[in-house]
């Protein structure tokens, strides 16, 4: 309801929107990583005082775009031969170029989905927090 056209990420010129056509699994991605994070985290966290959590949530979030980029470039590509052809010894090639493009545009596409990563962001913290709760 809150995502005109439905459309969650940003996207550059000219670039095949995989991203669009299958949100849900460039979603789990981050959301994998993020869980695992946050949940090594717990105790550092609840430790804090607000300003402390807000500034580990958003440490939390930076290293989940940094391990997350290069896997979802690997979807990327997957989904790229996937609609074209698979050449010869394409899982290397997949790993490879999906690794080197993650890192270079993976972190752009998250800050072109404004506002949405900002509403994540958020989202991350209170469940970090409701999580950190539980957990301990």
């Amino acid at each position: 309801m809150i995502m005109p056209s439905h459309k969650v990420f940003g996207a550059l010129f000219r670039m095949f929107l995989y991203h669009w056509e299958y949100p849900i699994s460039f979603i789990a991605i981050p959301c994998f990583f993020y869980g695992i994070l946050a949940t090594i985290f717990t105790k550092t966290f609840i430790k804090q005082t607000i300003t402390k959590q807000i500034l580990l949530t958003l440490l939390i979030i930076s290293l989940t775009i940094l391990l997350s980029s290069p896997f979802g470039g690997i979807l990327w590509h997957y989904y790229d031969m996937k609609a074209g052809y698979f050449p010869s010894n394409w899982i290397f090639k997949m790993i490879k170029n999906g690794f080197v493009q993650g890192f270079k545009i993976g972190w752009l596409i998250i800050l072109l989905s404004f506002p949405y990563n900002i509403l994540g962001a958020i989202a991350c913290y209170f469940l970090t927090k409701k999580g950190s709760k539980l957990l301990t």
